[in-house]
């Protein structure tokens, strides 16, 4: 795993990012996605922009107009033009990857345990990017204490808050392709009216488009505008925390996780888990087509099927600490995020063809199969914990069998709050990963607004 040092270096073009990000693809993929892109746009919006439009009509085929050919060509821009304007990536997206090959460096690490007994859990990827702390340096016996390195290495505080560049390559890319698209839905229309409704489908476009992107930044604006608390310090009411996943008492670790019931499916260290058993259906069925002039013809299409026979969930006392402290945690918040998988098995068995009653469109079917099928879900012990939650002082039951003499022992973060505009939500990873995708609101608003801002000049002149 990398070092902090080397972490603050890795993340430098992230905590201080330029006005404009800009960087050319890292990849033979990368290069093949702008070069094609590049090549598709400009090559079909060219044809389609010199061609002939036709249609057939009572009075023969007939000419449609150079309106059409304008409507086709914004679309061809807006549309194909994806590919060319996503294949440069961010510098949050290359910063990523070289954390994540950092974390490779140090080997391939398990999430949750193969034995009963503790050891300690860690991962890269989507998890861990510095090394969390490990059990040896945990206070077992006063486990709501701190640790004695203090704040984990991970924590926000530390490695900083990582912030968008107000413009990417990306972002300016669709941009251009949003204003020339409107403008030739603008021409469009000043040829022919009857293309009105094409400019109204831009501007419900653009809109819908501008409100996904709300959403999109107003939860990440609620990471980036709220700053990280430490255990130690934590108030009531909503807060934004960072930690690692431990058992809440002296001692403790949580029971083995027995799958169906089954002694060779077991998941051991989880704090809270959920599995289900289900008979699983493949097979490839003929499907048949008739086209607009009668011929038919048919293709061999996969189908699958799913059904839940039985399912269980539980928990076990956690905490999330952070180096400073720990505080303990409502198994309703961990039911707020979705858990990852801890393990899946299955066993094939024709035989349950016979349980299941399906019917066939065309009667033609090939390949069945069936299997029986286990899923497991879980949040572990060691496991990153980042949530935007609720701070609540414990019940004095809760409250029995803690040291009283800690502040923050007294305190349970919970799901249940009533701030405005603090939303709960749960992430297993850091700050980093929480942010990997977000867009400043130029980066967000600035291509849907010059659609929508072209589409509407058409009804205007």
């Amino acid at each position: 795993m990398p070092t902090p040092a080397e972490v603050r270096d890795l993340l430098q073009p992230v905590l201080e990012p330029p006005t404009v990000d800009f960087n050319l693809p890292k990849s033979i993929f990368g290069w093949i996605s702008s070069v094609l892109g590049l090549i598709l746009m400009v090559g079909l919006t060219f044809f389609v922009l010199t061609a002939t439009i036709t249609e057939n009509g009572s009075d023969g085929t007939v000419e449609v107009g150079k309106a059409a050919n304008y409507v086709a060509a914004a679309a061809i821009i807006y549309v194909v033009g994806l590919l060319f304007a996503y294949s440069f990536p961010t510098s949050m997206k290359l910063t990523l990857e070289n954390l994540q090959e950092k974390v490779r460096e140090g080997g391939t690490q398990a999430r949750c345990n193969n034995g009963s007994e503790p050891h300690q859990l860690t991962t890269g990827g989507d998890g861990w990017i510095l090394p969390p702390p490990q059990i040896s340096e945990w206070n077992t016996t006063s486990p709501h204490s701190g640790d004695e390195a203090g704040l984990i290495q991970e924590h926000p505080r530390n490695i900083g808050t990582p912030m968008p560049a107000m413009l990417t390559a990306t972002s300016l890319i669709r941009a251009v392709q949003s204003f020339i698209a409107g403008l030739l839905i603008l021409l469009a229309v000043n040829l022919d009216k009857e293309m009105l409704p094409v400019a109204g489908a831009g501007v419900v476009l653009a809109v819908l488009l501008l409100m996904v992107e709300y959403f999109r930044r107003r939860t990440n604006m609620r990471i980036t505008d709220l700053a990280t608390s430490t255990m130690q310090g934590l108030p009531m009411g909503g807060v934004e925390i960072f930690g690692q996943l431990r058992p809440n008492s002296p001692g403790a670790w949580p029971a083995p996780v027995y799958v169906d019931g089954s002694r060779d499916k077991v998941v051991n260290g989880q704090v809270q888990w959920y599995w289900e058993y289900g008979h699983h259906f493949t097979w490839e069925e003929y499907v048949e087509t008739t086209d607009s002039e009668g011929n038919k013809s048919g293709e061999w299409k996969s189908r699958s099927s799913y059904k839940r026979i039985r399912n269980d969930e539980g928990n076990s006392n956690a905490m999330v600490h952070d180096g400073t402290g720990g505080v303990s945690v409502d198994p309703e918040l961990l039911r707020q995020g979705e858990m990852p998988s801890t393990g899946d098995w299955s066993t094939r068995d024709d035989s349950l063809w016979s349980t299941k009653g399906l019917t066939f469109a065309s009667g033609k079917v090939r390949n069945r199969q069936a299997f029986h099928q286990w899923k497991s879900r879980g949040f572990c012990v060691g496991d990153p914990f980042f949530s935007h939650c609720y701070v609540r002082p414990k019940t004095n039951e809760e409250a029995e069998h803690v040291d009283k003499t800690i502040a923050h022992a007294l305190a349970m973060l919970t799901a249940e709050g009533d701030e405005p505009g603090h939303k709960v939500m749960i992430h297993r990873g850091s700050e980093l990963l929480a942010l990997s995708a977000a867009k400043s609101a130029a980066s967000a608003y600035l291509p849907a607004f010059l659609l929508a801002l072209m589409c509407a000049i058409s009804y205007i002149i």
